[in-house]
């Protein structure tokens, strides 16, 4: 899954939730708390994503040639 989609998804996701919070009822400021946290999350999911689609993408030519990375640890 890319991270364009995974944004798609989740946005879906806050928009249905910020839907059933208004049909319940809930009020603005208890509405904004949680929709802040979603949007948060989402924000964090999608980045991650991001992150991964990076590692699991094939080298480029500029750094196939390149020599492997030092090992610093002891």
């Amino acid at each position: 899954m890319t991270a364009e989609s995974t944004a798609r998804n989740l946005t879906d996701c806050v928009d249905a939730l910020a839907a059933a919070l208004r049909d319940a009822g809930v009020s603005a400021e208890d509405s904004a708390g949680l929709l802040a946290a979603a949007a948060r999350a989402t924000m964090h999911a999608v980045m991650l994503e991001a992150l991964l689609d990076d590692v699991a993408a094939p080298p480029t030519a500029s750094t196939a040639g390149a020599s492997p990375p030092i090992n610093l640890a002891a």
